[in-house]
């Protein structure tokens, strides 16, 4: 089971994982569980009286867990400054930026993470996906290359393991943020979920590039985009085995790659799907969840400098336990 694998290792590197949206019962539960089984440093992020009320009420066994807040951290003006001189461009002036960071756990959060005093960030139980991806882009940052934040389902199939030899974890993409890629954002999605497949299930990943077209048996806007964005991708990372565009058929079985798609990099042993647009995508990895009782983990985010995992507001304690250990891996 991936999630097995997935916490298995996130518990031998231990990672320093901030939860905010503290005042959660969810969040400081699941801060117990992941704590109890060794998935990382967990700390919390939040105003302090706030969440030491939350302790007090819901988790006693907490009283001892650190919290980061903008009145207690020392260094929180120094966050301030770096936060300005990153984004002077954007923001008028030094107060601006220091209301911004004083106002906003979650930004503040972000930094203490780009400033290198933790490794992860998890939150969303309270906080709207839209504030969560706007701090960590303010925050943290987009990695070096990268223009555009995405998100990943890792999608995992044990009940139909049998029916085939390999591994039946996959990575869905882009399901949850981005509604209508252009091909460098295509491109964009393709190399980064390629990153984050291998780094959370330490495969080889083989990426198809999703269309109702396979190698222009079909012509559009749409299948054009899609072979576009492969291109790009191979020219920005050779490396990398990805194919497109393709039909799931021919990306996922070899007897209809030959057919459809003879001597296609990606043989019909795609692990790594990239959807053509969020419609697609989210259609997609729900079929799968529901019709092919697929485990579902995620949405994880990717193409940040430093990992920061947004939760569904419906989250519950074993998901954002989940997504502290994914965040730890990552």
């Amino acid at each position: 089971m991936i999630l097995t694998f997935i916490k298995e290792r996130a518990a031998q590197h231990r990672k320093r994982i901030l939860l905010a949206d503290a005042t959660d019962p969810r969040i400081l539960n699941a801060a117990q569980i992941a704590i109890d089984e060794h998935l990382g440093e967990i700390e919390l992020v939040g105003p302090i009286d706030e969440v030491r009320k939350a302790i007090d009420e819901f988790a006693p066994n907490l009283e001892n867990i650190k919290i980061w807040s903008v009145e207690s951290f020392i260094e929180t003006e120094s966050l301030v400054l770096e936060y300005y001189e990153r984004r002077k461009d954007k923001i008028h002036d030094l107060e601006t930026a220091r209301n911004e960071v004083l106002s906003d756990p979650l930004l503040f959060g972000a930094l203490v993470v780009r400033a290198g005093y933790a490794d992860g960030l998890v939150a969303g139980s309270l906080s709207t996906t839209a504030n969560v991806i706007r701090a960590g882009i303010r925050g943290i940052g987009l990695a070096q290359g990268v223009r555009s934040l995405s998100s990943l389902f890792l999608m995992d199939f044990p009940a139909l393991r049998e029916f085939r030899k390999e591994s039946m974890t996959f990575a869905f993409a882009d399901c949850a943020v981005i509604p209508k890629p252009d091909a460098h954002q295509l491109a964009d999605i393709a190399i980064t979920t390629a990153e984050t497949y291998h780094k959370l299930t330490e495969r080889e990943p083989r990426v198809a590039m999703l269309s109702f077209s396979t190698k222009a048996s079909a012509s559009s806007e749409e299948t054009k985009i899609v072979a576009l964005a492969t291109e790009i991708a191979r020219e920005r990372n050779p490396n990398l085995i990805i194919d497109g565009e393709l039909q799931f058929d021919a990306a996922f079985v070899p007897e209809v790659a030959n057919r459809k798609a003879p001597g296609s990099p990606v043989g019909g042993e795609a692990n790594v799907f990239v959807f053509p647009n969020l419609d697609a995508g989210n259609i997609g990895y729900k079929i799968a969840e529901r019709l092919g009782m697929g485990q579902a983990i995620g949405p994880i985010l990717q193409g940040l400098d430093k990992p920061m995992n947004d939760l569904s507001r419906g989250a519950s304690i074993d998901d954002i336990v989940t997504m502290v250990a994914v965040t730890g891996v990552m």
